[in-house]
């Protein structure tokens, strides 16, 4: 009964190993599924950003601790949304923001959003001023234009009067001459 016993044990014990095995294998499924999410995911949000930033043309400023860089060194993402590390000893690394891990992009949008929405604060109010400023120029150049254009109305109206023209320079039917001859009425 001793070797039954001991068998019933490595049964059971190779039927918790395949149990945690059928575990493994479904977690490691999962963890790939939500992989390939991911990397869906961020092209996604790297080209919706990519629109943006490179229609606004904005860079931002990061800050160096995000990559874990003295504070010397100058981090910049740039509008097509490459981030740039300049060093203190000259060197330069270049890399995509699509190029990093999904807990580094958040640490990175965390520190961008605000200022880009800033950014596009002050260019609205620049924008703003320019038209405003444009429309007044054109009211001013469309008054001169409509005195230039009652001049040029006026001085025909004064030609077509020396000529013996009609004075109405917007008559369309001037008066109107009997067509054909015409007879006068006989006297008996």
């Amino acid at each position: 009964m001793v070797m039954s016993s001991n068998l019933d044990t490595e049964i059971k014990e190779f039927d918790e190993v395949l149990k945690s095995t059928d575990m493994l294998v479904d977690e490691s499924v999962q963890i790939y599924e939500l992989e390939s999410e991911k990397g869906n995911v961020v092209d996604e949000l790297y080209n919706s950003l990519k629109v943006i930033t490179e229609f606004l043309g904005f860079s931002i400023e990061l800050p160096s601790k995000i990559f874990n860089e003295p504070e010397s060194t100058e981090v910049t993402l740039n509008p097509s949304l490459d981030i740039i590390i300049k060093k203190e000893n000259g060197k330069i690394e270049q890399k995509r923001l699509d190029e990093f891990s999904t807990k580094k992009i958040a640490e990175i949008l965390k520190d961008s959003i605000m200022p880009i929405i800033e950014l596009c604060k002050n260019e609205k109010i620049i924008q703003n001023k320019n038209i405003t400023f444009l429309k007044a120029v054109t009211g001013k150049l469309e008054k001169i234009q409509k005195i230039n254009s009652d001049n040029i109305k006026s001085e025909s109206f004064a030609d077509s009067e020396t000529r013996g023209e009609p004075n109405n320079i917007n008559q369309q039917n001037p008066v109107a001459e009997p067509q054909g001859p015409t007879k006068s009425p006989e006297v008996s």
